[in-house]
């Protein structure tokens, strides 16, 4: 009987550790896909003459990045889901690659950490993220600005992911509502957010004390821009 228990035991370790290599190797072939797929987009986009249609192509190429950076991480971990921190790391590096001029310096810094969560949760939230990145140096560092900071605040705590984005630019447009934007960018988030994530999403002015939370010193009032996201996880 023990023996038939001992045998039933390693059977099922063995399937579970066979699933797991597999899903490791989806994801990675997923990976590869998608970095495919983003490589024949930026050839595509070199022969466009179209500035605007550089620009579409090159935030087609960002978004499915970000994903395939998901499935990379992914790839090296058991299970299906994710220390979200070790895919954030990486977004903050994409967007100081991509996002930021000489002239115009932008810093990216992440505080806390995002616990684990599943592929379901990190992907799109990951999505969300990149949009907001890019959101921050756009409008808070427009071209001609003296640069900033970029500040991503995480928090998992009972079952919920507060997520925080605070920069010290530009202040957001009087009147601004989150839910009458119509950029591209905006609506991708918004409707990741409240219709594929379940959480919600705001944004407003900074204040003092956003500054000073995130070691961003003294600070105007009513400058700069705070994201505040909540998932439940």
């Amino acid at each position: 009987m023990a023996g038939a228990i001992v045998a039933r035991d390693a059977s099922l370790m063995e399937s579970l550790a066979e699933k797991d290599a597999l899903m490791r190797e989806i994801h990675h072939r997923v990976k590869n896909n998608l970095q495919t797929i983003s490589s024949l987009l930026r050839l595509q986009g070199r022969r466009l003459n179209s500035e605007e249609a550089k620009a579409a192509v090159a935030e087609s190429v960002r978004r499915i990045r970000t994903i395939a950076l998901v499935h990379e991480t992914l790839s090296r971990e058991p299970g299906d889901d994710v220390a979200f921190l070790e895919i954030v790391r990486p977004l903050l590096r994409l967007a100081e690659e991509g996002l930021q001029s000489p002239d115009r310096p932008v810093r990216f810094t992440v505080q806390g950490d995002g616990g684990r969560l599943p592929s379901t949760v990190a992907t799109p939230l990951s999505v969300v993220l990149t949009e907001l990145l890019q959101n921050a140096v756009d409008h808070g560092f427009p071209e001609g600005s003296s640069g900033g900071d970029v500040v991503v605040v995480l928090d998992n705590t009972d079952h919920v992911l507060n997520i925080k984005v605070v920069n010290d630019g530009r202040a957001l447009e009087p009147g601004f509502e989150l839910n009458s934007a119509t950029g591209l960018g905006l609506s991708i988030v918004r409707t990741l957010v409240t219709t594929e994530l379940d959480g919600t999403i705001a944004m407003r002015l900074g204040q003092p004390d956003d500054f000073a939370a995130v070691g961003l010193g003294d600070q105007p009032r009513a400058t700069g821009t705070v994201v505040d996201l909540t998932v439940p996880v």
